[in-house]
């Protein structure tokens, strides 16, 4: 198993602590644990019993989810080496984590454990040596061009990979972007390889991620489509549709919006009582599912996805809403006798009948109407009879 040595204030923490000598400490607490100087030495071990030794070394507790570890070469079982000497948790952490492309936040009572945006976008477990080499590009400080050389020279020799290349899989001329963005990011040194990555595509809809020997440029819809295609398994049983939908967008780690109004489209008991249950499928799939059963659709965006109501959905409804309001009154009552003696009375609508009766009744009610006007001497210029509908 290959290992991480880390020396002077630099470590790699991993594993999710519920409990502990930590466990009811308050945030006041955590504030205090983290400016506690600490020694640790640990020659090489997996990084579930760093994070023990870790927590009874500052009393702080740590949490991570499992997509931590789904981002790992080896998962929970990556072995590491760690040495500290009279440096604070706080002061230390930040130099730890982001070699191995991880950050830290404080939650309450605990220090939670994340990945970093980067790792999360190769939407798969890195290798060891992509690992190694992103957190070196995103801790790595790069130097103006007159001084340190182009700025591909200088990634390959912070990740220690001489084949690393850029590779713009963006809708843009290679030549365009060399001039344009590489020039204008080149502005922002000295940086970190990450923040002139990041500065690279800034306000042109483009996002990049480390694969392999290159470094991708893509357009930040297509690395939102890449993240739709992520696997998963799903059970939804009389669950809300809004909670599906934003539990999907969780999963798949982007933004969800929705138009206004949006989800009024969809019936109460469609969009109160949803039913989904899929099995290694794709995001993608099981949103591809939801539209084919409520008529939302869902548009990709630089950030995320937007739901909104497809055309046939909003035609459906103004339709259903205006035979509604354009139904005819109950205009016939008619007895009908039952064979237990008993009689059911019910009231028909003018468009509930042939059109062939509806002629016979309103000539019925038009010889009504005259007989009354007649017998009260009344005289009118409006129709005695509406047509029936």
């Amino acid at each position: 198993m290959s290992k991480v040595v880390l020396t002077s204030g630099a470590v790699f923490l991993a594993l999710a602590l519920a409990s502990g000598p930590a466990a009811g400490q308050s945030g006041v607490s955590v504030q205090l644990a983290l400016d506690k100087p600490v020694d640790l030495n640990i020659t090489d071990a997996p990084i579930s019993q760093v994070f023990l030794r870790l927590t009874e070394a500052t009393g702080v507790r740590f949490v991570i989810g499992q997509d931590v570890y789904a981002c790992l070469p080896y998962g929970d079982q990556t072995r590491l080496a760690v040495k500290l000497k009279n440096v604070t948790l706080r002061n230390a952490l930040s130099p730890m984590l982001t070699p191995q492309a991880m950050e830290w936040r404080i939650e309450k009572d605990a220090v939670r454990i994340l990945p970093t945006a980067p790792i999360l976008r190769l939407i798969r477990r890195t290798t060891y040596e992509e690992l190694l080499g992103l957190g070196r590009i995103l801790s790595v400080k790069l130097q103006p061009v007159d001084k340190g050389g182009l700025v591909l020279d200088q990634l390959r020799t912070a990740t220690g990979n001489k084949n690393l290349k850029l590779n713009f899989h963006a809708k843009t001329d290679k030549q365009e972007a060399a001039k344009a963005g590489v020039e204008r990011a080149n502005l922002a040194l000295p940086c970190t390889g990450a923040q002139w990555l990041d500065m690279l595509c800034h306000g042109r809809g483009w996002t990049w991620y480390l694969r392999g020997d290159e470094v991708v440029i893509l357009e930040q819809k297509m690395q939102i489509h890449r993240q739709l295609q992520q696997q998963v398994s799903l059970r939804y049983e009389g669950a809300d549709l809004t909670t599906v939908l934003l539990d999907l967008a969780h999963k798949a780690r982007v933004l969800l919006n929705m138009d206004p109004g949006v989800m009024d489209y969809v019936p109460v008991e469609t969009r109160k009582n949803f039913n989904l249950i899929m099995s290694e499928a794709t995001i993608a799939q099981a949103l591809a599912v939801i539209s084919g059963a409520t008529g939302l659709q869902f548009v990709t965006e630089n950030q995320g996805i937007r739901i909104e109501a497809s055309e046939k959905l909003k035609l459906s409804v103004e339709q259903a809403a205006g035979a509604s309001s354009k139904r005819s009154p109950f205009f016939l009552k008619t007895s009908i006798p039952l064979a237990n003696g008993s009689t059911l009375e019910a009231y028909i609508r003018a468009d509930d009948l042939p059109a062939e009766v509806q002629t016979i009744i309103n000539a019925e009610k038009a010889r009504l109407v005259e007989a009354l006007l007649k017998k009260y001497n009344i005289t009118t210029t409006q129709p005695t009879t509406q047509p029936a509908e």
